[in-house]
């Protein structure tokens, strides 16, 4: 292995995770337009109020670009699973959250539907949720328990997975 293969894989990998996730944040997305398209799905929020979602898609951007960078730099690897952190990162925003990219996310898909009133978005977040939760209960968290022992344990019992502390 010469010198610049693993600038090489952790190009190729990072290239493969901005495919597979603009696959994904773009699927989902498509669906839940086709959802609202079929199903005739009224707006939650009719105009002007769907405007209230550009703040809120704005905002999950914002803090999904901040996450991931922030993951990157503390934990010396990537948020793809191919490329892992090789540190727990459990400060800044994962102090609050176990998992502030996936939220970051969500929020994004939320702030979308609202503001383009694709109600079918938010009724694919349901299930997609579920997909996420069974994810990182079955597969994730046992990872991170192997690589991680004591440490994992400690951050699991006094972080939440889903819903932020804000003290």
């Amino acid at each position: 292995m010469s010198a610049d293969e693993p600038d090489v894989l952790a190009v190729r990998a990072i290239a493969e995770a901005s495919i597979l996730m603009s696959i994904a944040f773009v699927g989902t997305i498509f669906g839940g337009f086709l959802l609202t398209v079929w199903l005739r799905l009224p707006a939650l929020f009719p105009p002007p109020w769907n405007l209230l979602g550009v703040p809120v898609g704005a905002a999950g951007g914002a803090s999904l670009v901040y996450c991931g960078a922030f993951l990157s730099r503390h934990g010396k690897g990537t948020p793809y699973p191919r490329r892992p952190p090789n540190f727990l990162v459990t400060m800044g925003p994962f102090a609050r959250v176990r998992n502030p990219i996936i939220v970051s996310w969500g929020v994004v898909m939320v702030g979308i539907g609202i503001a383009t009133s694709w109600t079918g978005l938010l009724v694919v977040m349901a299930p997609a949720f579920a997909i996420i939760q069974a994810y990182l209960v079955y597969h994730e968290e046992p990872i991170l328990r192997r690589r991680f022992p004591s440490e994992y344990d400690a951050y699991r019992a006094r972080v939440p997975r889903w819903i932020p502390r804000l003290r």
